[in-house]
């Protein structure tokens, strides 16, 4: 394991890597943040889509159920109806 000092000297190296990479090339930024806003982009559209199709199942079992009460009940019958 790394002592926080060689762990700290380890990191500045790293960052400064980072720092000439990005001062070279700008351009990585706004495209690494597109690249990125890809799959989150595609997250939330799934979440709506599944919410939305949860909620239309919802309102078919409602229909379902209804339909099957309304099939079971009795039917009333009137006397002298037709008179």
């Amino acid at each position: 394991m790394q002592i926080p000092e060689e762990f700290y000297q380890e990191m500045q190296k790293r960052n400064e890597k980072e720092l000439e990479i990005i001062s070279k090339n700008p351009w990585l930024i706004p495209a690494t943040v597109a690249w990125m806003a890809i799959p989150a982009a595609i997250c939330i559209r799934g979440f709506w889509k599944n919410r939305q199709l949860k909620n239309q199942l919802k309102i078919e079992r409602e229909k379902t159920k209804r339909a099957t009460l309304r099939l079971s009940e009795p039917k009333k019958i009137r006397p002298f109806h037709n008179c």
